[in-house]
């Protein structure tokens, strides 16, 4: 399948529609995921690290801006989802860009050097993925995570900087727009806050 196949007029990120889905398993909105595939790059060539695929549409961004030089590593710790991000990544074409681990971070995080770190799901288990990742991160990389509760930025703001990394933070309240009659219609996503730390 070609690039221009799977994103709005080839360009940008890809629509949410375009990936499959299933209830209960979350993935990243478009806008979002623009955002961050912004805050991540460059990343053509780099092997990256990538901490809950959820539907794998992340996954996905990933691996189409690594290129076919580079490589993601991704850890998912529910079978249904990373058979969801499988299913996605075979569809875009990518699947042998990415190592899809099935398995609870941070034990499952492979030894190795990543060059960026995206931290999508974590759980309880927060400072120690985060201190595993960093671990794992060449001089000068980054590791950017999302959060969509206060409780969860306020933990990972203050871990970063125990960690010593440079530290920043964006909280976006984003719409969609959507065609209502005759007229179009902002329609709100959920806030999240996008966090990272530069070693």
């Amino acid at each position: 399948m070609a690039e221009s196949d799977i994103s709005v007029n080839g360009r940008g990120v890809i629509a949410d529609e375009w990936f499959e889905r299933a209830e209960r398993v979350p993935m990243t909105k478009c806008v979002t995921r623009a955002v961050l595939m912004s805050v991540l790059s460059p990343l053509e060539g780099t092997r990256a690290l990538e901490i809950g695929s959820g539907s794998g549409a992340m996954t996905v961004e990933l691996a189409r801006a690594v290129g076919s030089e580079g490589r993601v590593t991704s850890i998912e710790i529910s079978s249904s989802a990373a058979d969801l991000t499988r299913r996605n990544l075979e569809r875009a074409g990518y699947m042998d860009r990415v190592e899809l681990i099935e398995g609870k971070a941070p034990k499952s995080i492979p030894i190795g050097v990543f060059g960026t770190v995206f931290i999508g799901g974590h759980g309880e288990e927060l400072e120690a993925i985060m201190g595993t990742s960093v671990d794992r991160m060449e001089a000068g990389s980054r590791l950017v995570l999302t959060s969509i509760t206060p409780r969860s930025t306020a933990r990972a703001l203050a871990y970063l900087e125990v960690l010593g990394l440079g530290v920043g933070f964006w909280r976006m309240h984003s719409s969609v727009g959507a065609r209502f009659g005759s007229d179009w219609l902002p329609l709100g996503n959920n806030p999240v806050d996008i966090i990272w730390g530069d070693r």
